[in-house]
């Protein structure tokens, strides 16, 4: 019955990260389709999403998650390992970016200022608080070894889902650097070092975009 509480807890959190904090960016991204000043736009979407990110924050310390050590989160510098092979693997497949890429690259290309905010800034901060963050915190919330496993292949694929891969490649991509994500919030056993991970690979993929 608890089990069945919290996820329903979860999905309501999952629900306010499509139709809150995707309403923000949406009606953002209309109001720049339709030739709104970016210096107007720009300023209202930091504050609302800004806004977003506190709430949601403030939601998931309501409760801690207790994490315990093992194999798994002992060694700080596995997470970066993970997401530096996921990241030059990425260099040897196809290109065939999937339709979250193609979304970030023409937005980045034509709203820079815009697309830095979202990419970089509050994509790691909404995605990491409710894909780990908030599914650790109402489903995984006394994490053991076992725990950590099942949290880890959950995380990894929730991640992927929500890009959108549009194939196998896209989707093992996607859940490699989930996974990577998910083994950097249970090694410091919180949100700063995954969301920091997060910013860094979109940070990297923001910067390639625009030199290309």
């Amino acid at each position: 019955m608890k089990l069945l509480k919290n996820f329903g807890w979860f999905l309501l959190a999952v629900l306010s990260f499509f139709f809150g904090y995707g309403l923000v960016q949406s009606m953002a991204l209309s109001a720049l389709g339709l030739g709104a000043s970016i210096y107007g736009v720009l300023p209202l979407y930091i504050a609302l999403s800004g806004a977003y990110v506190y709430g949601i924050y403030r939601w998931y310390q309501t409760e801690k998650v207790s994490i315990q050590t093992t194999a798994f989160n002992r060694h700080i510098w596995l997470p970066t390992l993970v997401l530096l092979v996921a990241i030059t693997a990425q260099f040897f497949l196809p290109e065939d970016p999937s339709v979250s890429q193609q979304i970030v690259s023409q937005l980045t290309v034509e709203q820079p200022a815009f697309g830095f905010f979202m990419v970089v800034v509050f994509a790691p901060l909404t995605e990491e608080l409710i894909f780990r963050g908030m599914l650790a915190r109402y489903l995984f919330p006394k994490q053991d070894k076992s725990k950590q496993v099942l949290f880890l292949l959950v995380s990894s694929i929730l991640f992927a889902l929500i890009h959108f891969p549009g194939d196998v490649q896209q989707f093992l991509v996607y859940t490699s650097l989930g996974f990577s994500l998910g083994l950097a919030y249970i090694s410091r056993k919180g949100l700063v070092y995954s969301i920091s991970l997060h910013a860094l690979n979109n940070l990297v993929s923001f910067l390639m975009i625009l030199m290309l």
